[in-house]
């Protein structure tokens, strides 16, 4: 029905037609209602839904349909490349269901599209004679956007550009738009890192308001009075200990001795103090959710003056601060914690490498820090020392611990890629872990145990299909694979790491351990974070670069001051934008350090490497090399001494003939065949690995390698034409050539 249509049926006032738009249109936006051309139904009434059009390169795509409160979540509806009406990827649709197949799945056509996702696109611009358009970077999004005359505002061709969508596209018709900004040539790092920001809706510079509202912020001067509720903590012994180029520093340590354990102090930079709510400066880190880094640079949530001086805790310096104390007994048992707003002084700004070095009894690389470093020695070892007792009691208590390595790109001085090693993790990195997760398990029971609502960090234990497909490939490879129920528990997962631990397989559990489970996200009530076994968590130590904390901190700060619970609704809300906001800063960061790799690995085609099967596809099996954790791709199209066959439940490939096979975390030697930039793929060809060594014999292999189907997808061919039927030939209009 129409609005119109719904006014007069239930003879709705004038003076109440604005109220019942808005009702509409809130019961679309909740899913209650679906809206199509302007019209509105109830989503089972017609086979309608409304959902995420997930785009595909190839043109088609699936709606994901919202969840309706108290329902089963709905299966997605696949939509063919001839119906779906222009959507593209990320777009609110609304879809009718129009064959259901035995197996459940469901295909369907767009009708409408609610919501568009895009305004903008970045993509390289082509230029053929006078036509010109723009190729999207994203894959998810097949539409060419072509461009008017003079709508290429000076760009060259080949360059990375970022187009404004002028017409969307629709049936038989392009998108077209015009440039609003080029960003240089692939192949530049700083032009590519700029894309990147831009693809992904990254603003790096802040607007003018927020800019003048920072100039009026200013940190504590020695001798300004004390605000009441604020304590003067400016003797205690606190020191920071971040990356040696850290840009900024909010939170310090402290460590003192009561009775038969000891005070662990955790102080935050009280930003929220500066950071006002509906302020100009809050409405821009919302937007932004947390801050961005890529390799080369720093995107931050907040501005940058504020972040660098006002709120950082520099040495010497004093600083307000949201500390918590935390009581340990001498086993490492919490006995107490008491949260205060404070000012403090630093006593030393150490780097991680100092502090490591101090502990491990080693030269401090860093001469300026050297003399600090020394002097804080004691506290430094009392910190490892409790440090040591909580890992030892988190692992107690089921948190996972597998340490899979990360990769960090080595940059000269213009920004290009001279290696890609392996992010050092020391003991100073685990102390200050130990110490943040201490606080932020404190903070979360004492919000929880406060009630109302606030922003906890939710993990949830992984669905059980996942868990039966673990325990499959822990019986294959012949070890005792723990009850399902014990696996809904993070002790069961960590009994599994500690099987494995230092076998040959260990590798390969880790990684299809680590593929069962699910992403952390933020939500409005506690919950299990099942990687760390903890009850409740939630984020309160990084106020100045994450906004999920921001909104801890102001919560913390009511409770303390006049105990007001907040509503859920609007809260829960924005949990779901900060772990959007989450999620796109990482694919950022993860596409930036992927085409650094592959510019790294540009001059090495044809060299030799040894590394292991990260990843197994029906298309290929992706490789990461070792010493310089750079990951690839192996097509099967290139393994040509046999029919390999994709087995998903064992995360490998297997040979039809001979039973070679390649699974998840198997050691291989490959030579680097290509580097694509623009995708920011590496393809290599394997040269030796794999093993014969399958459960059973070769032939019960080859049955298996058989049944699970072809080395590759086929490709598909063109419909063969048609035969006519005698006697009922139509006369033909001349033959084409």
């Amino acid at each position: 029905m129409a609005v119109r249509e719904l006014v007069r049926l239930l003879e709705v006032p004038a003076a109440v037609r604005p109220a019942l738009r808005k009702r509409l249109r809130a019961m679309a936006e909740e899913g209650a209602l679906v809206r199509v051309r302007g019209r509105y139904s109830t989503p089972g009434s017609l086979s309608i839904y409304q959902g995420v059009f997930r785009g595909h390169a190839q043109g088609y795509g699936f709606v994901a349909p919202g969840r309706v409160e108290g329902e089963e979540k709905s299966p997605d509806i696949m939509i063919k490349k001839t119906r779906t009406r222009g959507a593209m990827d990320g777009d609110l649709v609304s879809a009718r269901v129009e064959k259901v197949h035995p197996d459940g799945r469901r295909e369907g056509s767009v009708l409408d599209v609610v919501e568009r996702a895009h305004e903008t696109l970045v993509g390289r611009l082509c230029v053929e004679g006078r036509s010109a358009w723009v190729e999207p970077q994203q894959e998810r999004i097949p539409h060419l956007v072509v461009l008017g005359a003079g709508s290429r505002e000076g760009a060259r061709r080949g360059e990375w550009v970022e187009v404004e969508i002028t017409r969307y596209p629709a049936r038989n018709e392009p998108a077209r738009g015009r440039i609003l900004r080029s960003f240089g040539y692939p192949e530049d790092p700083a032009a590519e890192g700029r894309m990147v920001l831009a693809k992904h809706g990254i603003r790096e510079d802040f607007p003018k308001k927020v800019l003048e509202e920072e100039k009026r912020l200013s940190p504590p001067g020695e001798d300004d009075p004390f605000p009441e509720g604020v304590e003067d903590l400016r003797d205690l012994c606190a020191f920071t200990i971040d990356p040696f180029d850290a840009r900024d520093r909010d939170d310090a340590v402290s460590i003192e001795k009561i009775g038969n354990g000891c005070r662990l102090g955790v102080h935050i930079a009280d930003v929220g103090h500066y950071v006002k709510e509906g302020g100009a400066i809050d409405k821009e880190a919302r937007d932004r959710g947390t801050s961005v880094y890529l390799p080369d640079r720093a995107v931050p949530m907040l501005p940058p003056r504020l972040t660098g001086e006002v709120c950082s805790l520099r040495e010497g310096a004093v600083r307000r601060t949201l500390s918590i104390f935390i009581d340990f007994d001498r086993y490492g048992n919490r006995t107490g914690m008491r949260l205060t707003f404070a000012r403090i002084r630093s006593r030393a700004s150490l780097t991680y490498r100092g502090a490591a070095a101090v502990l491990e009894g080693t030269e401090i690389p860093e001469k300026d820090e050297a003399e600090c470093a020394r002097a804080l020695e004691a506290p430094l070892r009392e910190l490892s020392a409790l440090a040591d007792k909580l890992h030892a009691e988190r692992m107690r208590r089921g948190s996972l611990d597998f340490d899979l390595p990360e990769a960090q790109v080595l940059l000269d001085g213009e920004g290009m890629p001279t290696g890609v090693a392996r992010a050092p993790r020391t003991s100073a990195h685990r102390l200050i872990e130990e110490c943040m997760l201490a606080a932020n398990r404190a903070v979360a029971e004492y919000l929880a145990e406060a009630g109302g609502a606030s922003v906890f960090r939710v993990h949830e234990p992984p669905a059980e299909e996942n868990l039966e497909g673990l325990r499959a490939i822990l019986s294959k490879l012949g070890l005792k694979a723990p009850r399902l129920e014990a696996l809904k528990r993070p002790g069961g997962f960590q009994e599994v790491f500690d099987a494995v631990r230092g076998s040959d397989v260990e590798r390969y559990v880790n990684f299809a351990a680590l593929r069962s489970m699910k992403l952390a996200r933020y939500e409005a009530a506690p919950a299990l974070h099942f990687g760390l076994g903890f009850e409740r968590y939630t984020h309160f130590t990084s106020p100045i670069r994450r906004y999920a904390d921001l909104c801890v901190h102001r919560r913390l700060g009511r409770l303390m001051r006049d105990k007001r619970k907040p509503q859920a609704k609007p809260l829960a809300a924005l949990c779901r934008d900060i772990s959007e906001r989450d999620r796109v800063a990482e694919a950022a960061s993860r596409e930036m350090v992927d085409f650094m790799k592959a510019l790294f690995m540009r001059d090495k085609v044809g060299e030799r490497f040894r590394g292991h099967v990260s990843g197994v596809a029906n298309f290929g099996v992706f490789v990461e090399l070792e010493d310089i954790y750079v990951e690839g791709m192996v097509p099967l199209e290139f393994m040509t001494d046999d029919y390999y066959a994709f087995i998903p439940e064992e995360h490998a490939v297997l040979g039809r003939r001979t039973g070679r096979r390649f699974r998840l975390g198997d050691p291989v030697t490959v030579r680097v065949e290509g580097v694509d930039l623009a995708s920011r793929r590496v393809t290599f060809q394997l040269m030796a690995g794999g093993t014969r060594e399958v459960v059973g014999d070769a032939a019960e292999s080859r049955r298996a390698a058989n049944l699970a189907g072809t080395r590759r997808p086929r490709k598909e061919k063109s419909p063969a034409p048609r035969r006519r039927k005698r006697g009922n030939a139509s006369p033909r209009r001349g033959r084409r050539r």
